[in-house]
């Protein structure tokens, strides 16, 4: 690819052009196809970067079903726990197409920021906000009712862009699994949502109105 892997991942951002490289020289370049998996249980502690490409990351219930924790395109990423040590015991990566992804090692890494204190301090800031949103979406899986997830998801999104016209920041079928419901029940929800009149909707963008 023409751009750097690290460039994908603000929390390099910072770093100059120079030191950037260094930590590009570290990263692994791999293609997968889709339904390959990049990281599982007990495998490497990478940093995973989607250079090109959608990935999911999920767990598994005790009964073999999905959880899924987040949607990955490109420029996302996932695996900063792992870097400092964590082990994934049940974590899994998995291309939902044909994907470029970055691998960065724990031990590569970790050696680089003994040199470079202030990565980790930027590590640790966007491990935060990370996790902060996490708890968000565990809040909205709480939500018994599949409208009040997406009315709630749509009002912090509003709130967060400070518009209440905007389009969707998820695909369908992302947003969807972000919710823990289908695309067709969420298509649903949304000609309810419409007809209660607490929003319009126009293919992918949105206004909402408020009550």
């Amino acid at each position: 690819m023409a751009d750097l892997c690290v460039n994908l991942v603000p929390l390099f951002n910072a770093l100059p052009q120079d030191e950037k490289m260094q930590i590009e020289k570290l990263v692994q370049h791999k293609n997968y196809q889709k339904g390959e998996l990049a990281i599982e249980p007990m495998g490497s502690k990478n940093l995973v970067i989607v250079a090109q490409g959608s990935a999911k990351q999920y767990t598994l219930d005790e009964g073999g079903h999905e959880n899924i924790l987040q949607i990955l395109h490109t420029g996302d990423y996932v695996g900063e726990n792992w870097l400092f040590g964590q082990e994934n015991i049940n974590n899994y990566v998995e291309t939902t197409e044909f994907s470029e992804i970055c691998l960065l090692k724990r031990r590569d890494l970790v050696q680089l920021m003994h040199g470079q204190p202030e990565l980790s301090i930027r590590l640790l800031e966007l491990n935060m906000d990370k996790v902060s949103k996490m708890q968000t979406q565990i809040h909205l899986l709480t939500l018994p009712k599949v409208e009040d997830r997406l009315l709630e998801y749509l009002q912090a999104y509003a709130d967060e862009i400070e518009k209440n016209s905007f389009a969707l920041p998820l695909k369908m079928k992302d947003l969807a699994l972000y919710l823990g419901t289908t695309p067709e029940t969420l298509s649903r929800k949304f000609a309810l949502l419409e007809k209660q009149g607490r929003l319009k909707r126009k293919v992918r963008q949105i206004k909402l109105f408020q009550n």
